[in-house]
């Protein structure tokens, strides 16, 4: 018995002959769902979304083209793409169809090879569309998540954070002179020491729940969620004297004999205690902010105390920790 893919169909046909024929030509696909009226239909669809719809165009109360614009209003199901089945074999029909957003037509009586080949269409559709979105979440240079996934990431974990009372870093770190690094070795070499530096910084933050972004042009982000500031502060470190140990020719002879990092950053600190209203006004743009300040310093004072600035608490301290 060949396994079966994993592709949610959800069939929609009064006509139970119809259903029994479609459900044994898609057989190797999981779950295969049906429906004997457009009204089941769409509750089978809004408890659980499918991948692809095959529907009848002529049924009783709601028929075809009545659900098909259901969920084509429905913000949660418009993107599923919907094959109509017909026995009419009519141009007005088809054109019906396509304006209210229907993506294909089978015509019956059907044919077990052209039901294959029109849903594994859709199935490969999906896996590239599956496929691009994966690839807009990432840097492609560097593997790292691009600013936009990483500041989604953020805010799910400083709602996390705000919930269990837990520690949440952002630690920013800036490769120092990298323009001029680029200008002097060129984009090629730039490229290289980008996906260094990447993989230096992943391996000083490797917990599963740890982030590595592609904060802007030569500058990176580690978010850390349940790391206090002092902690924190020797991740900061860590990736400091990781990046310098790689050895990378800096950008000018005259300056340091390798690429250096500049990093600092900031944490926050849930209070949950009653009387206080750190956690009720602070939002997750408070602690890019309060990093953003802290790389400046970083970079205007090179070789001082990493720095780590606590948002959270009344005293919204400022931490460091020594270099070695």
């Amino acid at each position: 018995m060949e396994a079966q893919e994993q592709f949610s169909i959800l069939l929609v046909d009064d006509d139970l002959t119809i259903v029994r024929v479609l459900n044994s030509i898609l057989s190797n696909f999981s779950p295969v769902r049906f429906a004997d009226s457009g009204r089941l239909a769409l509750k089978l669809a809004r408890d659980s979304t499918p991948d692809l719809v095959l529907l009848d165009v002529d049924m009783p109360e709601l028929n075809g083209f009545e659900v098909c614009k259901a969920f084509k209003a429905d913000p949660a199901l418009r993107e599923v793409p919907i094959i109509f089945i017909t026995g009419h074999e009519n141009a007005q029909l088809e054109a019906k169809g396509i304006e209210l957003g229907a993506s294909d037509f089978i015509s019956k009586p059907l044919h077990a090879p052209l039901v294959l080949a029109r849903v594994r269409t859709y199935q490969r559709l999906k896996t590239l569309s599956e496929t691009m979105r994966g690839a807009v979440k990432i840097d492609f240079l560097t593997g790292a998540l691009t600013r936009r996934e990483l500041e989604k990431a953020l805010t799910q974990e400083w709602l996390r954070s705000k919930r269990s009372a837990a520690p949440l870093s952002l630690l920013l770190a800036d490769i120092q002179s990298f323009a001029a690094y680029n200008t002097a070795h060129g984009d090629g070499k730039g490229d290289d020491c980008l996906r260094s530096v990447a993989a230096a910084l992943r391996s000083v933050a490797r917990r599963p729940a740890d982030a590595l972004g592609r904060y802007a042009g030569g500058q990176f982000a580690l978010l850390l969620p349940n790391t206090n500031a002092k902690n924190a502060s020797h991740v900061a470190q860590r990736a400091i004297d990781v990046v310098g140990e790689l050895r990378l020719p800096d950008a000018e002879p005259t300056g340091h004999d390798r690429v250096a990092l500049s990093v600092a950053g900031a944490c926050f600190t849930s209070t949950r205690a009653p009387g206080t209203d750190a956690d009720a006004t602070s939002v997750p743009t408070d602690l890019i902010s309060a990093a953003e300040s802290a790389l400046i310093g970083a970079k205007r004072a090179a070789g001082r105390p990493v720095n780590v600035i606590d948002i959270g608490g009344k005293d919204r301290r400022l931490l460091r920790a020594n270099r070695t």
